[in-house]
Parts: structure tokens; C-alpha cells; sequence
């Protein structure tokens, strides 16, 4: 059994249907694959510590949990089905299923992938109508070099019919999963007049907090030419935008001990902060989010015993025991006397133009977010799920002799169609992925043409409008993208990976 799920959390997608096709997300229990449609899924959750048996003569129901205040049926599927292994234990997840308001929980051990198929290829295959048939239809899906796979289709609502063992998942219940995951709520309640939302970047073990207005771009660590001088905060220049912006020693820059700076992880972007038309450039190793903070609650670095200066501006200890570093953004490029060589004439009303369009535009992205799959390539990424066409798992044949490029593994067969076979974390890092049964194939297209992308691992599917997203940069330059959401009581971050204009693959596919 796989004790890390494949999800951690899936999604009600009802938008991702159209009148051709329909997502899929397939599940294991036990030999078992099957799919169940993405219109009746709300979550995939791990098995809760605590299980409250329930005393039936009908022995099909495991039990009952609470979940985010409402208590769920839990539905052992072997217990309806002719099961030949011994049913000892209960899988290790819980898929939450719907159908209109009736909520009930479905016991697996995985969620091996998602997969779009036209609805062709949905066949039902036993003709009567009898109650006792959970499985009367089944979907053919692409399986490596082979024409097609049928697994079986759960019908939920026959399920939910079946079992009469549901709960009622009314609007409320609905509302309170977006409500938990995106931590909006949470946030507007604790606004004040001092909140100011900032962004949150990590390095060497400290977690840096930089006002959002004050960060102009995030950029992955671009190439910097070392310069001459004796300043210890001075680490080089680079070019962003046509302008020649200075690269600064982050930790030196805010008065910390270089040695703090002495990090495993790797430097891999740059932000770039902005005031008044100039720039400079500190690196960090991960963004991580943007939260507003109630900066009158903060320490001040004195009295924290940090350095006093008028770049750090002081420490805010967070609900979660976190201390964070307040940096002024504006103050670190005012101080800093190579900013004046980021300024270009006649160029500051134009940058006030793009900030305020993408300030716009900020608020049709989150109304228009979709569902996104969180992989495991390098790093974590949110692929957002109008890119795939499906996820597979690994092509036991493909050709290694048409690779022609480092990060390019081969070619393969799939839904009788040769695929260029891409490995994600050499692309991100030119570390290969390795060997292992956790490995999954992103199918998606770009640009009309079908590649195959391999990652790691999957994570998590992340629920539609259930995340906050946060742009840096400028549309006519390329914006970075991060998401943020709340699951399991926890706040994650993960970098937004646009295969179009991911600059690495754009490269590679261009050779």
C-alpha cells in the first residue's frame, strides 16, 4: 500500500466538462483500477487518525469521520464487491465524492492520474437496470504503446442510491472547502488599517517578508557579471528589462553575518525591487507567498537583536510560532548608490501604467482560476489543468536514439501518436529524475503539439478558485506566477509552471 497519496486534495471541476469530452480521475484499491468522473469529485483526504465505527447490519460502511465540521460516511467498496484478499485494514485515503447535495466518502488506496477522454469512449456495458450495478459502464483510455485500457466508470449516484449512506453536503460545506483552502476569509477578518500585504521569500533559513508594492519582478537567477569593489554587498549586475540593475549580497545588504547567507539550497531566483524608476536585485532561494501582515504588531530589530538599520525594519512572529524578517524594500535601492544605474528616461509613467494593469487584471485572474496539478520536478510546481491532456505513468518502450537534447529522454507511444518524452527536473535543475514507481508522464499540448513531460511524483490537485495567486513582473516582459492555497491546516505555496512560456522548455523545444 502507498503511504505518501498521490493527491492530497482533488477538485470539483465542473467547469473542466464540455459537450466532447470529460476529465476522469482513476483510483487503485487493491488490483482494482477504476475511474470516477471529476464532476463528483469534491476531495482526496489521507485516512483520518480516528474512525468511528457504526454498528449496521449491513457491514458495507466502515465507519464515520469528521471532516472540516461535517461528519462523513465512510464506504468500504470491497465489502459490495466480490473481493478475493483478505480486507484486514482499511486503504490509506478517502476519496469525498458528491452527487447534488448527498456527501459520502469512498475508502481507495490511490489516485494513480486524470486523464480527458472524449465521451466516445464511455460505453455502458450492462444493459439492464438494476439497482445492485455500481459498474455498468466503462471508459477506454490511452496505456502506452498499447491501442487502449477499459477500466470500469463508478456510478456515484447509483452508489450513493445503493448504500443510502450519505450526509447533506448543502452549499455551506461547499463554500467552507474553498473558504479553508484559499484562507481569504481569514485574511479579510484580520485586516486592519496597518495590514500591508507582503511578499514572502525564503533564504539560508530565514524567511524574508518585502512589501508587495516595493517587488517588481521574480525572476529565475539570471546570469550576473561580477563587479569590482570593495562593498560586501555588492555581488554583481545583470539585465532585466534593458536596464542595468545591481545584484546585491541579500543577507549583507540587510546588515545580517554573511555566514548566515551559507545556505545547501540554491540561490534559484532573483527579486526585483523597485522605487521611483530605479531597481536593485537580491537573490533568494524559494517564494513562497503573499499575505497581508499587521506590521504594527511587529518587533522592532533591536529589541530582537538584530542589526539596526534602515533596511530592516523589524521582526513579525506569525500565529504558526514563524519569524519573519520585514525588509523595506524601497529604503534597501534607495541605499544602495549603483540603483541609479537601473533608471531609463521617459520610461516611469509606462511602468506606472503596467503596474496598474496588472493590479487589474489581478482580480480577473483569481475570479478565472482553474484547477491545478501540484508535481514534484526539480521543485514543486502547479501546472494548471487546461494544459494536460492526461497523466500515465511511465512508457515501459521508448526510442532513445531520436533524443536530441540533454533534458529530452526519447520518444514514445501514446493514443497511437510518436510524443517527445521531456524530463522536467533536468529542464529545472540538469539533475535526471530518478528511477522510481512514483515517476508519472504529463501529456499536455503547446502550441497544438502533444509532448510528454515527466516529473517525479504527483502531489496534489489543487481545487478550482480555491487559491490565491500573485503575479510579479509585467505582462510585456513575462510574469512569474505562485499560488497559494491552505489544506490540511497548513498554508502551501507553489510556483505556477506555463509550459508556453516556461523559458527552459521554450529553449529546448526550439532546438
Amino acid at each position: 500500500m502507498n503511504s505518501t497519496p498521490a493527491f492530497a486534495s482533488a477538485s470539483l471541476n465542473r467547469a473542466a466538462i464540455s459537450q466532447n469530452s470529460q476529465n476522469i480521475a482513476f483510483c487503485r484499491l487493491g488490483d482494482l483500477r477504476f475511474g470516477v468522473p471529476l464532476t463528483d469529485v469534491v476531495q482526496a483526504i489521507r485516512q483520518p487518525p480516528q474512525l468511528t465505527l457504526l454498528p449496521r447490519r449491513d457491514h458495507a460502511i466502515a465507519g464515520i469521520f469528521v471532516y472540516r465540521q461535517q461528519t462523513i460516511p465512510l464506504i468500504d467498496l470491497r465489502r459490495w464487491l466480490p473481493w478475493p484478499d483478505e480486507r484486514s485494514e482499511l486503504p490509506g485515503q478517502i476519496l469525498l465524492v458528491r452527487r447534488n447535495a448527498h456527501l459520502t466518502g469512498i475508502a481507495i488506496d490511490q489516485v494513480d492520474g486524470l486523464q480527458r477522454v472524449p465521451v466516445s469512449q464511455i460505453q455502458r456495458v450492462v444493459q439492464r437496470e438494476d439497482d445492485e450495478e455500481l459498474f455498468h459502464s466503462t471508459v477506454s483510455i490511452a496505456a502506452g504503446e498499447q491501442e487502449s485500457q477499459a477500466l470500469g466508470l463508478l456510478d456515484v449516484d447509483a452508489l450513493i442510491r445503493l448504500s443510502q449512506v450519505w450526509c447533506a453536503a448543502d452549499e455551506e460545506f461547499a463554500a467552507s472547502i474553498a473558504d479553508a483552502d484559499s484562507g481569504l476569509a481569514a485574511t479579510a477578518a484580520a485586516a486592519s488599517t496597518n495590514t500591508v500585504p507582503h511578499a514572502l521569500f525564503e533564504l539560508a533559513g530565514q524567511v524574508l517578508a518585502i512589501p508587495a508594492s516595493d517587488v517588481a519582478a521574480v525572476i529565475p537567477m539570471p546570469v550576473v557579471t561580477r563587479i569590482l569593489g570593495r562593498h560586501p554587498a555588492w555581488l554583481g549586475m545583470t539585465i532585466w528589462r534593458e536596464r542595468d540593475v545591481p545584484v546585491l549580497r541579500t543577507m549583507a545588504a540587510l546588515g545580517l553575518p554573511p555566514q548566515a547567507e551559507s545556505g545547501s539550497a540554491q540561490e534559484n531566483l532573483l527579486v526585483i525591487l523597485g522605487s521611483e524608476g530605479r531597481y536593485a536585485g537580491v537573490p533568494v532561494q524559494a517564494a513562497r507567498a503573499v499575505m497581508p501582515l499587521d506590521t504594527s504588531a511587529a518587533q522592532t530589530a533591536a529589541s530582537a537583536g538584530l542589526p539596526v538599520n534602515t533596511v530592516l525594519s523589524g521582526v513579525f512572529h506569525t500565529s504558526a510560532s514563524e519569524r519573519l524578517l520585514l525588509i523595506d524594500g524601497a529604503e534597501l535601492v534607495n541605499t544602495c548608490s549603483l540603483s541609479a544605474l537601473s533608471q531609463k528616461a521617459g520610461t516611469d509613467e509606462q511602468d506606472q501604467k503596467n503596474h496598474h494593469s496588472d493590479q487589474r487584471s489581478q482580480a480577473d485572474q483569481d475570479a478565472a482560476l482553474q484547477a491545478h496539478v501540484v508535481v514534484q520536478g526539480g521543485q514543486a510546481w502547479a501546472l494548471g489543468m487546461r494544459w494536460l491532456e492526461a497523466i500515465v505513468y511511465f512508457p515501459a518502450q521508448f526510442d532513445t536514439n531520436t533524443a536530441g537534447h540533454p533534458a529530452q529522454l526519447g520518444n514514445f507511444i501514446w493514443n497511437q501518436q510518436t510524443i517527445p518524452l521531456w524530463d522536467l527536473r533536468m529542464l529545472t535543475n540538469q539533475t535526471p529524475t530518478p528511477d522510481s514507481p512514483e515517476r508519472r508522464v504529463l501529456i499536455m499540448r503547446i502550441d497544438g503539439v502533444l509532448i510528454g513531460l515527466l516529473v517525479e511524483q504527483l502531489l496534489i490537485l489543487l481545487p478550482a478558485r480555491s487559491g490565491k495567486v500573485a503575479a510579479f513582473g509585467r505582462r510585456q516582459t513575462g510574469v512569474t506566477q505562485i499560488i497559494t492555497v491552505r489544506y490540511d491546516d497548513q498554508e502551501k505555496t507553489y510556483s505556477i509552471l506555463n509550459p508556453a512560456e516556461y523559458l527552459p522548455l521554450r529553449q529546448a523545444l526550439a532546438c
